[in-house]
C-alpha cells in the first residue's frame, strides 16, 4: 500500500519563516527611514545656526544622536548631505513655478516675473535653512553649481510660462535670459540675507527690479498676447 502524498500548502498560505523575514525587513526599513529623517532634521537645524562651511558629519551625527557610522551609510560626505537639503529647496522652488498663474492678474509681461519672485521670496522668508544654504556665504562649490543648474532648468519652465501669455521676440540660444534673471535676483537676496539675516522688503523689491531691468533688455515694453 503506497504512502499518502504529503499535503501541499494552500496557495495563499505564508510560511512562518517568510512572515518573520518580511516583518524584519519592514522594521529595518522603518528604522532606516527614521534615522534618515533624524539626520536631515539635525542638519537643517545646524545649517541655520552654524557656519555651513565649517559643518562636519560628526556635528550632524552628534546632533541627531546617532553613531557616525550610521550617518555615513546614508551620507558618506558632507557635500552629499547638503545636496539632499538643497534638493528640498529646489523642489519648493519648482512648486512656486508650477502653481498656476491666474490670467486676470497678467496685464504686462513683468507681472509674471513679479508673481513668481514673490512666491520664491516668501519661501525664503519662511525657510531659514534655504536662506543659509542658497544665499549664505560659504565655500561649497557643489551646492553653488547645483543651484546654477537648477536655475537653468527653472529658467526654461519660466520661459514657457511667458510664452503661454505673450508672443516673445527671438531670444539668445546659448543662454537662458530667465535663468540669468533668477541669479540676478538671488544676488540681491543674498546681500540682504548676509547683512540682515533675512530678505528685507526693500531688498526684495530691489531684487525683482534688477531682474526686470535685465529682462527688459530683451523684452520690449509691449508684447502681443498669445492666442
Amino acid at each position: 500500500m503506497s504512502a499518502l502524498p504529503a499535503e501541499k500548502p494552500e496557495a495563499d498560505t505564508v510560511i512562518p519563516s517568510a512572515v518573520t523575514s518580511i516583518t524584519k525587513g519592514r522594521r529595518h526599513q522603518t528604522r532606516s527611514l527614521e534615522r534618515r529623517r533624524r539626520i536631515l532634521t539635525a542638519a537643517r537645524e545646524l545649517v541655520t545656526s552654524e557656519s555651513v562651511s565649517s559643518l562636519s558629519l560628526y556635528d550632524v551625527a552628534r546632533k541627531a544622536e546617532i553613531p557616525p557610522s550610521s550617518l555615513y551609510h546614508f551620507f558618506p560626505k558632507m557635500d552629499v548631505l547638503l545636496q539632499a537639503l538643497a534638493e528640498e529647496a529646489f523642489e519648493a522652488f519648482d512648486s512656486c513655478v508650477a502653481e498656476p498663474i491666474p490670467a486676470d492678474q497678467i496685464d504686462h509681461w513683468s507681472d509674471i516675473g513679479q508673481i513668481l519672485e514673490s512666491r520664491m521670496q516668501q519661501y525664503y522668508q519662511d525657510n531659514p535653512m534655504a536662506r543659509a544654504l542658497i544665499l549664505g556665504q560659504h565655500l561649497h562649490s557643489d551646492i553653488l553649481s547645483a543651484d546654477h543648474q537648477h536655475d537653468e532648468q527653472m529658467g526654461k519652465q519660466i520661459e514657457a510660462i511667458y510664452r503661454s501669455f505673450f508672443e516673445l521676440p527671438p531670444l539668445p540660444q546659448s543662454y537662458n535670459i530667465f535663468a540669468i534673471a533668477l541669479q540676478i535676483a538671488d544676488k540681491v537676496y543674498a546681500m540682504s540675507h548676509q547683512e540682515y539675516g533675512n530678505i528685507t522688503p526693500e531688498l526684495a523689491r530691489e531684487g525683482w527690479r534688477a531682474a526686470r531691468s535685465y529682462l527688459s533688455i530683451y523684452l520690449p515694453d509691449q508684447l502681443q498676447r498669445s492666442l
